[in-house]
């Protein structure tokens, strides 16, 4: 479908279809819908004024709720689209995860359940990918043509540096981790800010904080190595990283209560079993296994 929204071709039928698909939606949209729906109008260099033609604006952004999602990364395609400049789009399934050379030479390392969208050709001014999930840059340095990465609520700015970036949908916060170099983190309607080596940025999506830590970046990046660390997460964050890294499902019907936070380190090669054994003494629960799903229930 994405293919079929960037051509140029049938400009008319896709807007009927959009029109047509709009009306029969009733959706109500929120705060984030507009501002999603902002970020689209940016990058696709749409303006409100060609809604004229459609009877309010408010209720093309209450089914924005619904299609916004689906043209985020259209959006992201209609700004570098050419005949000669196609879009690549890699995707890594659970329980892997893949090392990729971009246009330019830098490198990026996706981690389990991660996407990144990126042009064939990079322009001349900017080098944009989108993210959705965690990855780590290793990006080649170049003052003409900063690199920047997009997620769905914040953007990177860098010339050349070595940074992680985790923006999984399902997580509450999303954070980015400087190993070297300089960055620049921006989130809408808020100053940009410039992080220093060893220095992470974590973005509540909820409450829209923004906290800047010093940490040991060595375990940020560890999973590079096949490591898992957590650092004062959630017992949900940790279910969902497991499941990302051992291509599982966890039903968590043990009710462990969110506001508890966990610190611990696995090493490379450690089996699910052993890590589940580990954790149910120190989180509290029980647990079955079936094939390709873990039930978790209280002890």
């Amino acid at each position: 479908m994405q293919k079929w929204i960037i051509k140029e071709e049938n400009q008319q039928a896709k807007a009927k279809a959009s029109l047509d698909y709009w009306n029969e939606l009733d959706i109500e949209a929120d705060s984030s819908t507009y501002a999603s729906l902002e970020r689209v109008n940016l990058r696709t260099g749409y303006n409100k004024e060609h809604l004229t033609n459609i009877a309010s604006y408010q209720k093309f952004a209450r089914v924005a709720a619904v299609i916004v999602p689906l043209f985020l990364f259209a959006g992201g395609m209609f700004y570098y689209l050419s005949p000669h400049n196609e879009m690549i789009e890699i995707s890594v399934a659970y329980g892997e995860q893949k090392r990729l050379i971009l246009p330019d030479s830098s490198e990026v390392w996706l981690n389990a359940g991660s996407s990144i969208l990126y042009p064939e050709t990079f322009a001349k001014d900017k080098r944009l990918v989108m993210l959705d999930g965690e990855a780590y840059f290793s990006v080649k340095k170049d003052t003409v043509s900063p690199f920047i990465v997009e997620t769905s609520q914040l953007s990177v700015k860098v010339l050349g540096t070595r940074f992680n970036v985790k923006a999984y949908p399902n997580y509450e916060k999303i954070t980015t981790t400087l190993t070297s170099g300089k960055v620049e983190v921006s989130v809408r309607s808020q100053p940009p800010h410039i992080l220093k080596p060893d220095e992470q940025l974590t973005y509540d999506k909820k409450s829209s904080d923004i906290h800047i830590s010093v940490i040991d970046t060595n375990d940020t990046n560890c999973w590079m190595a096949g490591k898992l660390v957590f650092t004062n997460a959630s017992a949900g964050e940790i279910f969902r990283t497991l499941e990302r890294h051992y291509n599982t499902t966890i039903d968590n019907t043990a009710i462990i209560p969110a506001s508890k936070r966990y610190t611990i380190k696995f090493l490379k090669d450690e089996s699910l079993n052993e890590i589940l054994n580990i954790l149910k003494d120190i989180i509290g629960f029980d647990y079955q296994q079936y094939e390709k799903k873990i039930v978790l229930t209280r002890q």
